[in-house]
């Protein structure tokens, strides 16, 4: 399977292709979870049934739909998103299941080769303007994690 490119345009106008899926620190900007239903493992609702104090058969009816997959489920939409998406102040997206969340969004890798990711900073720039780092990423800490991962991403020298 190929890897998946992206193009990203730098402050000083110039193109830059990604052309690895490098792992980068997450946006919450929330679109994977409005974009993409996850599967649902037995142990998935069974941890999110425990997390929320309520029957397996409980989670089942309010939270999973039932396909014909091998899972079986998928976690329930509602028209803004999963289920378990919740806004913040300034709109950061929250899992508000987080350490219960499924396998299928644990395992998933935010990453500037991934088109919902890129829509995401995409909508974090507002009327036109640059979005900045300190805007994106509030501590020090996951501005270092971008820009590590963005050296991974990038190859030097390599503009279009």
């Amino acid at each position: 399977m190929a890897a998946e490119k992206a193009t990203i345009k730098t402050a000083d106008d110039q193109e830059i292709a990604v052309v690895e899926q490098v792992p980068i620190p997450c946006f919450r900007c929330g679109i994977c979870c409005t974009c993409y239903q996850p599967s649902l493992l037995p142990e998935d609702i069974d941890n999110i049934a425990r997390t929320l104090g309520i029957s397996v058969s409980t989670c089942i009816s309010r939270y999973a739909l039932k396909v014909p997959t091998e899972e079986g489920y998928l976690m329930r939409q509602t028209e803004k998103g999963c289920v378990f998406l919740a806004r913040e102040e300034g709109e950061k997206a929250r899992c508000i299941i987080y350490r219960a969340r499924p396998k299928a969004c644990r395992e998933w890798q935010p990453s500037l080769s991934r088109p919902a990711c890129l829509e995401g900073l995409a909508r974090l720039k507002s009327k036109g303007q640059l979005a900045l780092l300190d805007d994106i990423f509030p501590s020090e800490k996951e501005r270092r994690e971008f820009r590590r991962s963005l050296e991974k991403a990038v190859p030097q020298g390599n503009s279009t």
